[in-house]
């Protein structure tokens, strides 16, 4: 019988870490890079600019490829390969991301128990891909997840919640959606008409002006007692 609900997650800072696995892929290369052309660089400044370069590249409107070129363009000696370099990250973080990925507490017990409920589920990520599948892979997922760089649209938007409700076949307020982001995951889902859930274990304040989450929980553990199934 098909299950009445179903459950969205966001992946980062939800149900895993990355451990700035971009932001040290990144200063690891423009170091390579400046050692393989012989030249120097300002480390210091490098290492400040660098968050700001992943950010933009989050924000989606530039391809992560066009991010990290600008910065290498920005930092690394002449005669360095930026092009080449900027072209392999993708794969220079893949190669990483086994010695950064961690999964969170209680994150494998709650999908064990999803599982054992026959309770559909599925990830909803901002990101590129295909580091955000791979994240996922890593804890042993067995989701669908998608992602903001293939759907072409990324949260908080109502197109990027509506591709669960295409997913799931349910209506919006059936679809429980778990994130720590306020904005992109809580008020994101909620504006979609999903029954969003606040995922807060880092403490911190609900910003003012966001619509309310329908829940809000502190250990992934608080979620199943509240879903329609408990």
């Amino acid at each position: 019988m098909p299950s009445a609900f179903a459950v969205g997650f966001d992946f980062d800072h939800t149900l895993g870490l990355d451990n700035k696995l971009e932001r040290v892929t990144a200063l690891s290369e423009l170091a390579r890079l400046a050692a393989s052309s012989g030249g120097s660089y300002d480390s210091s400044a490098a290492d400040a600019a660098i968050d700001g370069v992943l950010r933009d590249a989050r924000a989606g409107d530039r391809t992560i490829e066009t991010c990290i070129a600008g910065f290498y363009e920005s930092f690394a000696p002449a005669g360095a390969h930026v092009a080449d370099a900027a072209s392999a990250f993708r794969d220079a973080v893949l190669a990483n991301a086994p010695k950064f990925v961690t999964v969170l507490p209680g994150a494998l017990e709650l999908l064990a128990k999803l599982d054992a409920l026959h309770v559909p589920y599925a990830m909803l990520t901002n990101g590129w891909s295909p580091l955000q599948e791979e994240k996922a892979r890593l804890i042993d997922f067995r989701g669908p997840v998608f992602v903001s760089e293939r759907l072409g649209i990324q949260k908080p938007s109502r197109d990027a919640f509506a591709q669960l409700i295409k997913h799931f076949e349910l209506p919006a307020p059936a679809i429980w959606y778990v994130g720590d982001d306020p904005s992109a995951d809580c008020a994101g889902a909620t504006d979609a008409g999903l029954t969003s859930v606040w995922y807060d274990w880092e403490e911190r304040p609900y910003p003012a002006g966001l619509p309310k989450p329908v829940h809000t929980i502190h250990t992934l553990e608080e979620l199943l007692p509240l879903l329609p199934c408990a």
